[in-house]
């Protein structure tokens, strides 16, 4: 068969139109390989003098750069900028007329400038499809590969470092489909969380023991996952305790709200699969979401069964941390605290004696007399820490102070502040 396919080609190269057909291809080929000859000469040759990389804002290096270049003399005086307002400004560096900050840096096209001795330039992008993309492409000329990661390397380092004694927060974007950086907040020291007892060390104490027995969990075939329930009334320390935990281990705080409507079975899912690292995840008063199963709120589209899943389904990320907090841990499914998905639940309740002295001693160290009227007046578990916080603040003079603790504390239970923000 194949003897019978080269006769037939031989006849068919006899054939002058043919072969003339066939040389004519060729020839076009040749001419057409020639053309862009001097395209991948030129291409080649940028790839050995030039070197690039390509960022875009679906990642936290982008943010840091565009720091960086507003930083350089070529960002505080080009002429051609892109000013926005900052939403959620970073404590400290929030302008004190109270006013937002506006943030400039390189308007999308093209600019060039010099750096370390160096010639660089950037190329930048916006597209909006489905969503925002805004990239930026970094060059720089006569450079290898490793000048460019160590920049960016530097960057990234000098850009966080400034939160080196700040805790990271982060919430879902506006898609639901990855976790942004929204603010960076001063650490909160443990001991300015007065609980009762020593809910405060256990708590501590068992989160660092997590994280320091990931091979203990691979031996024993246990997911290397921890859930944590704190519950009692409004204003007990509840989210205070989980930011001071973050803050005394440097840990990363991930803020999850159900109602989010763009929150899903499946982005909830992909969000609990890839948190930065070292983080806690923290949802607040869960039992407003799902009481019994049922949702508590329209705009919820994470099912019941959705969140179990994404707690500690197969695909769950290991070496992560859940605080739920609650109100009314009645209200919830036993479904969502047994053991595996709840492995810890601590109860913060009101204040006691204790819990009352240490507050108003922390702040008033000085005044233990009063400090001991206090003790005197005040009945055990009438108020929140929060309330007695509120009152400490408002009035500095000590014996103010003991005198509006005491009025709150005698009126009727119905008339008392909520002050859930301790």
């Amino acid at each position: 068969m194949i003897d019978s396919l080269l006769q037939a080609l031989s006849v068919q190269l006899q054939n002058q139109v043919v072969s003339g057909g066939l040389l004519l291809g060729f020839v076009g080929l040749m001419i057409a390989w020639a053309r862009k000859l001097p395209a991948l000469l030129w291409s080649y040759i940028k790839r050995l003098i030039i070197v690039t990389a390509v960022i875009d804002n679906r990642n936290d290096l982008f943010n840091a750069l565009i720091t960086w270049l507003n930083e350089l003399p070529f960002g505080s005086k080009s002429r051609f900028f892109t000013v926005i307002q900052e939403v959620g400004g970073h404590g400290d560096e929030a302008r004190e007329d109270g006013l937002p900050r506006l943030l400039f840096s390189p308007a999308p096209g093209f600019h060039m400038f010099w750096h370390e001795g160096r010639i660089m330039w950037i190329h930048r992008e916006v597209s909006i499809n489905l969503m925002v993309i805004d990239t930026l492409r970094i060059n720089v000329l006569f450079a290898n590969r490793r000048y460019l990661e160590n920049l960016l390397e530097d960057v990234l380092e000098r850009t966080y470092g400034r939160y080196v004694d700040h805790t990271l927060m982060y919430t879902v974007d506006s898609w639901a489909d990855k976790w942004r950086q929204v603010d960076a907040r001063p650490r909160r020291r443990i001991e300015s969380v007065i609980l009762d007892g020593n809910i405060r060390e256990q708590l501590l104490q068992d989160v660092r023991g997590f994280f320091a027995k990931r091979a203990w969990y691979a031996e024993m075939g246990i997911p290397w996952r921890r859930g944590y329930l704190l519950h009692g009334p409004p204003g007990t320390g509840k989210t205070s305790m989980v930011f001071a935990i973050a803050g005394e281990l440097g840990l990363n705080l991930c803020w999850l709200s159900l109602t989010n409507p763009k929150l899903t079975d499946q982005t909830i899912a992909g969000l609990l699969q890839k948190t930065p690292p070292r983080s806690l995840i923290l949802i607040e008063d869960v039992d407003a979401f799902f009481t019994s199963r049922q949702k508590q709120d329209n705009q919820i589209a994470v099912s019941f069964s959705g969140l179990l899943n994404a707690l500690d389904g197969v695909a769950a990320q290991e070496g992560r941390i859940v605080f739920l907090t609650t109100n009314h841990k009645s209200l919830l499914d036993a479904a969502l605290i047994r053991p595996g998905r709840i492995d810890v639940t601590y109860e913060l309740g009101l204040a006691s004696a204790e819990q009352l002295r240490a507050l108003f001693l922390r702040f008033h160290p000085e005044a233990k007399a009063e400090a001991n009227r206090l003790l005197e007046s005040v009945v055990n578990g009438s108020l929140s820490p929060a309330q007695i916080q509120q009152d400490l603040l408002m009035h500095p003079n000590p014996h103010q102070a003991a005198d509006a603790i005491i009025a709150q504390a005698s009126l009727p239970k119905g008339n008392l502040m909520d002050g859930s923000t301790y």
